[in-house]
């Protein structure tokens, strides 16, 4: 009986271990490996995606990754709307570009050009500053005064001319309108250089994303771009002035801030709406961000979605670093003193793109070897080389693909010299190699030895044949 009450205990236990490999649904029914269940656990276990935004009241929104120039999101980007005072992104990028940061300027007539309703850094007609603290007083409390004096100036400098003050002011929208083009704003015109309201002074979202985009690349205007608090001082009296920033996602202090904004410039009028230039960064992606024309207050919160949708579905991914090893080929035909192979690299610098996160595995790579260079012992499976090689010569492109589609080609050089063969290189053994070197050598001196012996019985030959001629003939 204890016999058989044991039997039945294991029989249970074998029976309810093989049950748990097999889970039934608590109808009895057997669960399905893609069960509703499983599948949550599989989308929200990948799922790290941020869906574009689809609520702006922008009318025109943009956000582009820095290096590359790519749009990553757009609203009516491309539709033309004013700019406000983000206009003096242009502004600023003029005056690091082509002034001398620390040079004294005498502020003139031009700030009385400023309309009295717009804002002001609070200069004063013939007061010496320096670029460098205009260009603050410009980015910083957004200075009408302090865009016309940066652009009256730089006129007067390019042109060479004491250009009269309005006329450096044209001339300074031209120079503006001649910049954007060529830092990609093809859909923009500029006729000041603050941004206040004028029915000929227009922008997109994307034209401005371009602009501040090459604006980066300044290390002053980055500066300038991130200083939210600055005092200087009135000429007259010597009393401090305060330049404050109205950016809210640069104060730490404001229930908006964005901790990984690096900078930007706000703009308003009520023509041109709310309108804010957001640059920001965060690992190892760099964003420009813009609004335009959005409802009241809402260009901050509207500026950190776009943010966040670029940084959560997007990376900028290095690919291929400059002087990378790509291959090692086997060499045919090379010198007795060579190893016989040869490192090939990319004949170029870094070289990266931005990619959704979840594309970055799918890139693959393609060599395609130049056919002249390949020794006729090559095959597709082992690619071999012919010498002689030159250091730096081009021996084919690796090619950086994307679902079969071609990102990039780039050269691959090979890393060094390897001389081809010599006639001493067909006997085995090589100098200092012993006994195969000895052997080397006697075979060498061998062959050199019967070419001697042969050489001078063939003169002796033709000696005795000619000597024999002309014997024959005198006797004759």
């Amino acid at each position: 009986m204890k016999r058989l009450l044991k039997n039945s205990l294991t029989i249970t236990l074998i029976l309810f271990l093989l049950a748990s490999f097999f889970p039934r649904s608590a109808n009895g029914q057997e669960l399905n490996s893609s069960s509703t269940d499983i599948e949550i656990t599989v989308s929200d276990k990948e799922q790290t995606f941020l869906s574009p935004p689809s609520d702006l009241t922008a009318e025109g929104a943009v956000v582009i990754e820095q290096n590359t120039g790519k749009v990553l999101f757009g609203k009516h980007e491309h539709l033309r709307l004013y700019p406000a005072s983000t206009t003096k992104i242009l502004t600023a990028l003029l005056a690091v570009e082509l002034g001398d940061l620390d040079e004294i300027i005498i502020v003139g007539e031009e700030i009385h050009l400023a309309p009295w309703d717009g804002s002001k850094a609070g200069l004063e007609e013939n007061e010496r500053i320096s670029l460098r603290d205009l260009v603050y007083g410009l980015m910083i409390h957004s200075g009408n005064d302090a865009g016309n004096t940066i652009a009256v100036h730089l006129a007067r400098k390019v042109s060479g001319k004491n250009l009269p003050t309005e006329e450096a002011l044209e001339y300074f929208a031209d120079m503006m309108n001649k910049r954007a083009k060529e830092a990609g704003a093809l859909n923009s015109h500029f006729v000041n250089p603050h941004g206040y309201h004028d029915p000929d002074h227009y922008t997109t979202a994307y034209d401005l994303a371009m602009i501040g985009r090459e604006a980066l690349k300044n290390d002053f205007f980055r500066e300038a771009a991130a200083t939210t608090a600055m005092n200087n001082y009135y000429w007259s009296s010597g009393e401090p002035r305060f330049w404050r920033s109205k950016n809210k996602l640069l104060n730490e202090k404001d229930a908006e801030y964005y901790p990984w904004a690096t900078g930007g410039k706000t703009g308003y009028t009520s023509a041109a709406g709310h309108c804010l230039v957001t640059f920001a960064s965060k690992d190892g992606l760099d964003l420009v961000a813009v609004v335009l024309k959005t409802d009241y207050n809402m260009q901050w919160s509207e500026t950190k979605n776009l943010l966040e949708y670029g940084f959560a579905n997007y990376v900028y991914h290095v690919e291929v670093k400059e002087d990378e090893i790509i291959e090692t080929l086997p060499v045919d035909n090379y010198a007795s003193d060579d190893w016989g192979s040869l490192a090939v690299k990319v004949s170029s610098a870094d070289w990266g793109d931005v990619f959704l996160k979840n594309e970055v595995n799918d890139i693959t790579r393609k060599i395609v070897w130049d056919p002249d260079v390949l020794s006729e012992k090559s095959t597709q499976d082992m690619p071999r080389v012919q010498a002689p090689i030159a250091r730096g010569q081009k021996l084919g492109e690796l090619k950086v693909m994307l679902h079969g589609e071609e990102l990039q080609s780039l050269p691959l050089v090979a890393v060094r010299d390897v001389k081809p063969k010599k006639i001493l290189d067909i006997l085995p053994g090589q100098p200092g190699e012993g006994k195969a070197s000895g052997l080397k050598w006697a075979k060498l001196a061998g062959l050199i030895l019967l070419a001697l012996i042969g050489l001078r019985a063939l003169i002796l030959l033709i000696y005795r044949r000619r000597r024999r001629h002309y014997t024959i003939f005198r006797m004759y």
